[in-house]
């Protein structure tokens, strides 16, 4: 059995721990090949992450099983982390443990991607809810305690935040229609050759299209290379 063996970017303590679960965990006799990440890249999106896409393409490509010790530190998020691997096993059919949590595997993941998703939805339905009963107190008492005590009499936003942040949305998925709009020519011509979502992003690597992130300009750190998932995202949004 090989084995794609994912060490995330930690403390080099926690990386030889993070070694031993994997070993333990898959079959003796495997084969592993290791990538090891710097410390602090695991707070990157996954697209950006080298040694996070190296570890998933050798796996691709050798029928290798992606291996980590945990979700927890090996993304920011959770959810990000459930997301990504279902994006692997539904593009790539890759398969997949995590040495910490037996019950994630290629046949669950898009059970318990969609039930992370609903628990995000929960959770931004409660903070919602708490920031309305903030408001109605405000308005009908002048001030709320919160539960550590602090006495709050305002609150740092105005009075038409919710049209604010409509119009701001909007605005956002023009401006990444037109990003799409300026690259779409190329992908539906990658397309209509018969090329995958792996193929198109490695030919607009090779010619030097901009990422989307590049065209943003983000102030987070990138690496400004196209991957499969981003050919993919752009091509679901114009299929719509």
């Amino acid at each position: 059995m090989k084995v794609g063996g994912f060490i995330f970017g930690a403390s080099a303590e926690h990386q030889k721990q993070q070694r031993k679960r994997i070993t333990a965990t898959v079959d003796a006799g495997s084969t592993v090949k290791w990538f090891t990440e710097e410390q602090g890249r695991q707070k990157r999106d996954p697209d950006d992450r080298t040694e996070l896409q190296r570890a998933a393409r050798f796996c691709r490509t050798n029928d290798a099983t992606f291996t980590v010790s945990s979700l927890k530190g090996a993304f920011k998020y959770k959810w990000q982390g459930l997301t990504w691997f279902k994006h692997q096993v539904e593009m790539y059919d890759m398969r997949v443990v995590v040495a910490d949590d037996p019950t994630i595997s290629k046949g669950s993941l898009h059970v318990l991607s969609a039930a992370a998703d609903i628990q995000r939805a929960r959770i931004a339905e409660k903070s919602k809810a708490a920031l309305d009963e903030i408001k109605r107190k405000l308005a009908e008492e002048g001030s709320h305690v919160s539960k550590k005590g602090k006495k709050i009499e305002r609150l740092g936003v105005h009075k038409k935040t919710s049209e604010a942040g409509k119009i701001g949305n909007k605005a956002q998925r023009e401006l990444a229609a037109e990003r799409d709009a300026e690259v779409w020519p190329i992908i539906e011509k990658c397309l209509a050759q018969g090329m995958g979502y792996t193929a198109i992003s490695r030919h607009l690597n090779l010619t030097g299209v901009a990422t989307p992130a590049v065209k943003r300009k983000e102030a987070r750190d990138t690496m400004g290379l196209w991957y499969a998932s981003t050919v993919r995202n752009i091509v679901l949004r114009r299929i719509k």
